[in-house]
């Protein structure tokens, strides 16, 4: 197997995302352990200076496929320009996508262009002797699974929030910059683009050291404002499960779990929370995991530190009058 690592360079209007940045320096790790090179493959239009930061960022080299069809993201025509450019360099050993909307569902649709082996939503990728393996936790995150691709010169895998840490750019530090012809066909293009809203961010709960996140348990607004009360007093950030942000008691952007954000606090405080595993993805490396539950039998008791069985209309009040206290 050949030891050059790949990794696809998503990015939005704010540049290179965070995963991305994740991705490659992971990827610059593999490369590094096993004496191979790291390329980026990066798509889009007027991508400006994306390819020097890919560069500074620990890439060897850069395939830019710069053109105005592949403004907008689309899976068939993405899947075909990068297809076709890792055919053209025979391209063997690793390929790093985010594990993202667009990650997840790029990787499987280049795994079989190119008849590679695949693994999604890998929480690490490690060197395993002459080969590399994606590490999945499995069964509701109790065992952790390794994954080999077998016959198969590439493999494919999709990396997770916290898969390494992003590095800062290294200066002059530069990668080749080699440019990708766009060929595409016309039943590539059978489906169009026509409108894109994004929701802009307004928080970032990444970096927040205390947050206190509600569920479905709240059971109504008035119990969710308590809720944000005690994320005000404890100087920290409201969120919430998905459950919660489909009643409307929150917006998308605080939401935590599998198909939210990943957040990695001090102090988590969840109240009203179940414990479903799908939001447990989201909040599982928390330095601290406090839970507030009228059922004593929710799953989320089961991997919290502090336990407090209880109703939150007495909990929560009592919780805030003791952080008012504590830091007068």
């Amino acid at each position: 197997m050949t030891n050059d690592v790949w990794v696809y360079a998503e990015h939005d209007a704010d540049g290179l995302t965070d995963l991305t940045l994740q991705c490659l320096a992971r990827g610059r790790s593999l490369a590094d352990q096993q004496g191979g090179s790291l390329s980026a493959l990066l798509l889009g239009s007027a991508l400006g200076d994306l390819p020097a930061t890919l560069g500074s960022r620990g890439a060897d080299r850069v395939f830019v496929a710069d053109d105005e069809r592949l403004a907008q993201y689309s899976p068939m025509t993405y899947t075909r320009v990068i297809g076709s450019a890792l055919k053209e360099q025979a391209a063997a050993g690793a390929l790093l996508f985010p594990a993202s909307t667009q990650g997840n569902d790029l990787a499987p649709a280049v795994t079989q262009t190119l008849s590679a082996s695949c693994v999604l939503d890998c929480t690490a990728v490690d060197v395993d002797g002459e080969t590399l393996v994606g590490k999945r936790l499995e069964y509701d995150r109790k065992a952790l699974a390794g994954y080999k691709a077998t016959g198969s010169a590439l493999q494919v895998f999709t990396a997770q929030d916290g898969v390494a840490e992003a590095v800062s750019p290294e200066t002059g530090r530069a990668g080749e910059t080699i440019p990708v012809a766009v060929v595409l066909h016309e039943s590539d293009c059978v489906s169009k683009v026509l409108k894109r809203e994004i929701a802009q961010k307004t928080i970032n709960l990444k970096e927040a050291r205390v947050i206190v996140a509600a569920g479905a348990g709240v059971g109504s607004k008035e119990n969710f404002a308590l809720v944000e009360e005690l994320a005000a007093v404890a100087g920290g950030e409201i969120a919430a499960s998905r459950a919660a942000v489909d009643a409307g008691w929150a917006t998308l952007d605080r939401q935590i779990g599998q198909t939210g954000v990943t957040v990695r606090p001090d102090l988590y405080i969840a109240v009203g929370i179940s414990g479903a595993v799908q939001h447990r993805v989201g909040m599982m490396d928390s330095k601290r995991i406090v839970a507030i539950n009228v059922d004593a039998n929710a799953p989320i008791f089961r991997f919290s530190h502090y336990c407090i069985v209880g109703d939150l209309v007495e909990v929560v009040p009592k919780l805030i009058k003791l952080w008012q206290n504590y830091t007068r």
